[in-house]
C-alpha cells in the first residue's frame, strides 16, 4: 500500500476548489493517507457521481488515513497523473464527502502518481451530483436572497421588498407577487455583482435590527 504524507483537506458534499475554501471551514491536517493511481475514465465517475466502493475490496484501507496520533479516518487519496481528489467512505463503503486540494498538494501528487501503477476501484455509481455554474459566494448569497424572498413573502413585508426591488431593478413597484417573480427569476441568472449588493444590503438589515 502507497501512502502520501503531510496533506490538508476540506471535506464536504461539494469538493470545492482550493480558491473557494474559507476560513469557518474545518481543514483537517492529514498526516499519512493511503495513496492509489487511478485511470481517467474511474476518476471522472466517481467525481461525478454519489456511490458505492465494495466493502471488501475497501477492507484494507479502513483506518488507514492517520489524522493525529490517536484518530483515523476512511479516506483515499486518488490520482490520475493530472487530477487529484480525497474521498471519505462510511462503513457500507458509501462515498460520504470529498475534497480537492491545495494547488502545491496536487501538483506533488499527480507528480508522485507517475511512479504508481493503476488500480482500478470496484464503484458501482448512483444518482449524477449537480453540476455547478456559480462559484461558492454566488451559490451562497443566492441562496440568501431566496431566503429573504421567502420570508417577505409569509409576513407579507411589502415595504422591505419594495425597497430591495428598487436597488436591484431600479424600479418603483409595489405589488409583492410581480416582485417575487421578477426576484426569483433572477436568481437563475449568472451570478452578477447586483446580486452581491442585494445580498450585502440583506445581511446589513439584519445587523441593524441587533
Amino acid at each position: 500500500m502507497h501512502y502520501y504524507y503531510d496533506l490538508l483537506v476540506n471535506l464536504d458534499e461539494v469538493a470545492w476548489e482550493f480558491y473557494e475554501w474559507e476560513k469557518k471551514d474545518v481543514i483537517l491536517p492529514i498526516k499519512k493517507i493511503p495513496f492509489l493511481r487511478i485511470n481517467e475514465k474511474e476518476f471522472k465517475e466517481i467525481s461525478a457521481y454519489e456511490g458505492k466502493i465494495e466493502k471488501n475490496w475497501l477492507k484494507p484501507y479502513i483506518g488507514k488515513t492517520q489524522i493525529k496520533k490517536d484518530k483515523s479516518k476512511n479516506l483515499l487519496l486518488l490520482s490520475t497523473t493530472k487530477n487529484s481528489l480525497v474521498i471519505e467512505i462510511n462503513s457500507t463503503g458509501q462515498i460520504i464527502s470529498r475534497s480537492k486540494l491545495l494547488i502545491e498538494d496536487e501538483n506533488n501528487c499527480n507528480e508522485l502518481a507517475s511512479s504508481l501503477k493503476e488500480t482500478t476501484i470496484p464503484f458501482s455509481s448512483q444518482q449524477k451530483i449537480p453540476l455547478r455554474s456559480d462559484f461558492r459566494q454566488a451559490i451562497k448569497e443566492k441562496n440568501l436572497i431566496k431566503i429573504e424572498l421567502k420570508t417577505l413573502k409569509e409576513t407579507k413585508n411589502t415595504t422591505k421588498c419594495s425597497y430591495l426591488y428598487y436597488e436591484w431593478f431600479n424600479i418603483l413597484e409595489d405589488d409583492l407577487s410581480t416582485m417575487l417573480e421578477n426576484c426569483l427569476e433572477e436568481l437563475k441568472k449568472p451570478y452578477t455583482l447586483k446580486i452581491h449588493k442585494i445580498a450585502s444590503l440583506i445581511r446589513l438589515s439584519y445587523k441593524e435590527c441587533l
